[in-house]
């Protein structure tokens, strides 16, 4: 009997592993296809050149999604970690929370469309102010969507999970980033309707990604019976800081190795400003690394459900700080298949850095402290978020090569601490779910 009963609930277990596992890879693919309407680094530039000249003032509407981090997304993080820590179910937040954000895109396209050219200045103000709640909302958000992926998942099936997220994800931003580029050469579709279009599909690709997001079937896990109070919570997270050396440890590496982001901003200028590439050669090296980046998801999916997250981190963590050393063999006369090299190995790197410390925080994080595990993660984003920043006023004072020079320095630290991460365990019930 008793038998029987286990194995019904390993069968549970399964099915609701194969639904989620289906519903979060829909949601990854439509999201990130979604938010390539809406690029950061590309799209939102140019929309918001269109109010202001300053680069100051552009630059700081960037930094409200980036992509390796974001300072407002680690806002909330600790505290939201406090509230749901015993809480048994945690999916309620994520969906107000994923409501709120698809929302925003659909009032950025209606406000664009209707006071971008008769009232500039109110519509940069609001434009700021949804995509401040966008990105805060997405630090909400975080604490519930990781713990789901934990305890729906076995470990030896997220590396794979993610993998497919990301491959998928970025085969479909592809699609829609080019289509995004014919809206905005189509001579008849002109300012502000063409952004105001962009931000409605947007709005639309969001809104389906997160009703696949929000029909995610939540397990139930034991939890604390009652809150602390959010000064013993913050005592409570030292504590772990304090006696989890493996925890630690993994922190450190994901800091020093997230200081590749002190460079990642500035090889494409090094290539223009040093090398004198060509703008053709522009749109290749960016290809270079997306491809760089969808097709190494897969590779670092499998290699994480079988030789374990902790070596994605090692092996991305290298080629993070191999990056740095290409540009000092490129020359001017020779610089295109290095160039290439070096922007398809920054995408591998960004693909295994994504999925190796997605899976490795869920690997250790104890399942009644995986809320808390999260959200310290979740806000040393801040420190990360400040790297490009850092590297550009590196730039400015020093040069291109010392910038390199100093990331190779401090990935390479990241690296040999990778090395002495201890390898989560894996419990028998996982390996049969998987």
């Amino acid at each position: 009997m008793r038998e029987t009963t286990i194995k019904s609930q390993i069968e549970r277990k399964k099915d609701i592993s194969k639904w989620n596992f289906t519903m979060g890879v829909l949601h990854g693919a439509f999201f990130t296809g979604g938010m390539a309407f809406a690029n950061p680094n590309t799209i939102l530039p140019v929309f918001l050149s269109n109010f202001t000249a300053s680069k100051v003032v552009i630059g700081l509407f960037s930094s409200l999604m980036g992509s390796l981090g974001s300072m407002v997304s680690a806002l909330p993080q600790m505290i939201v970690a406090n509230r749901l820590e015993n809480k048994i179910h945690k999916i309620p937040v994520l969906r107000l929370a994923i409501v709120i954000r698809a929302l925003c895109w659909g009032l950025l396209s209606l406000i664009t469309y209707l006071f971008a050219v008769s009232h500039p200045k109110l519509t940069l103000c609001l434009v700021f102010f949804l995509l401040f709640i966008f990105t805060f909302m997405g630090g909400i958000a975080t604490i519930p969507f990781m713990d789901i992926w934990g305890k729906s998942l076995p470990s030896t099936l997220r590396g794979r999970f993610f993998g497919h997220r990301q491959f998928w994800g970025g085969v479909f931003a592809i699609a829609t980033g080019s289509l995004a580029a014919a809206v905005l050469s189509h001579k008849e579709i002109l300012f502000p309707k063409n952004f105001a279009l962009l931000f409605l599909f947007a709005f639309v690709l969001i809104s389906i990604s997160y009703v696949a997001l929000g029909s995610v079937k939540e397990p139930v896990e034991e939890v604390y019976k009652q809150r602390l109070a959010f000064r013993e919570f913050l005592s409570k997270a030292f504590g772990i800081l304090k006696s989890d050396s493996n925890y630690r440890r993994f922190l450190y590496v994901q800091i020093l190795g997230g200081a590749s982001a002190l460079a990642l901003p500035f090889y494409i200028l090094y290539a223009k400003d040093i090398l004198n590439i060509k703008l053709a050669m522009v749109g290749i090296l960016l290809l270079a690394q997306m491809i760089g980046s969808v097709l190494s998801n897969l590779i670092w999916g499998y290699l994480a459900d079988f030789a374990g997250s902790r070596r994605v981190i090692q092996i991305s963590t290298l080629v993070g700080f191999i990056a740095p050393l290409i540009t000092f063999g490129i020359s001017p006369s020779q610089p295109r298949m290095l160039l290439v090299l070096l922007f398809v190995l920054t995408g591998f790197f960004i693909g295994g850095r994504s999925i190796g410390t997605s899976n490795f925080l869920l690997d250790i994080a104890p399942a009644k402290n995986r809320p808390t595990y999260v959200g310290i993660n979740g806000s040393l984003t801040v420190i990360v978020a400040s790297f490009p920043l850092i590297g550009g006023i590196v730039v400015q004072s020093t040069s291109y090569s010392f910038l390199f020079i100093l990331t190779f320095v401090i990935v390479f630290i990241g690296f040999i601490l990778s090395l002495q991460l201890k390898k989560a365990t894996i419990t028998e019930n996982e390996k049969i779910i998987s």
